[in-house]
């Protein structure tokens, strides 16, 4: 493995890692809003919020490190 895919693939594990910390502390807001915890709540989805303002700058960082298949050349 190429030290380009190394750090793709890294990358796309910790961006896969936080997408998934991100939906289970919107289930924490939920569960604390639901338990009278409404400005706990609040300022979990405020963090949150910020975190995913990031995303679209992480996904373009990663699609600009994969690499880009040709197509394969077509037979006549």
């Amino acid at each position: 493995m190429s030290e380009k895919e190394s750090i793709t693939t890294l990358l796309t594990l910790l961006d896969s890692r936080q997408t998934r910390l991100t939906a289970a502390c919107k289930e924490i807001a939920d569960w604390v809003d639901n338990h009278d915890g409404h400005p706990t709540a609040v300022r979990i989805r405020d963090r949150l919020l910020d975190i995913e303002k990031d995303t679209p700058l992480i996904q373009s960082a990663l699609t600009s490190l994969k690499p880009v298949e040709r197509p394969l050349p077509r037979f006549r």
